[in-house]
């Protein structure tokens, strides 16, 4: 018993450490209509470390692929590309927004549908992974349109 609970000490001291030195807020899923076989994980990442870190990849048991991409103005015309890592700048917060940098689920097993929960993990450069559950929620253009702040 007093092994476990020395564990269990550990596990939260250690879950403190790193908690304060990457956070994650505001993380959600788009929700997906019938049939559509892509979404995107919206999220604020902020790196309270002295050094820039890089989100590298993502996972989950949602889709077929998960990848990270960016919204690029390209010929004058707004197209998504694949990205190999999102800068995540010391002592600075990071939006992963509508238009910008997200996480996209490409060939979703199931549709994705509001007030549901999405597991996925995010891997940084430092070695770190962050697992989140994040909600399920519609997306509307006036909802997009307070999501442009810039940090």
């Amino acid at each position: 018993m007093k092994y476990l609970s020395t564990l269990l000490i550990s596990l939260i001291l250690s879950t403190s450490a790193f908690a304060s030195e990457l956070s994650i807020s505001e993380e959600y899923v788009r929700a997906t209509p019938p049939h559509t076989k892509n979404s995107a994980a919206f999220l604020t990442i902020t790196n309270n470390t002295s050094k820039n870190i890089k989100l590298v990849s993502a996972t989950s048991n949602i889709a077929e692929r998960v990848e990270l991409h960016n919204h690029i103005k390209e010929d004058g015309m707004m197209k998504m590309r694949q990205v190999n890592s999102v800068m995540l700048k010391a002592h600075s917060t990071t939006a992963l927004q509508p238009g910008g940098y997200h996480v996209m689920f490409l060939g979703l097993k199931n549709n994705l549908s509001e007030g549901n929960k999405v597991n996925f993990t995010l891997y940084f450069d430092n070695g770190d992974e962050i697992t989140l559950n994040a909600p399920v929620k519609k997306i509307t253009m006036s909802s997009m349109s307070h999501k442009t702040k810039h940090h």
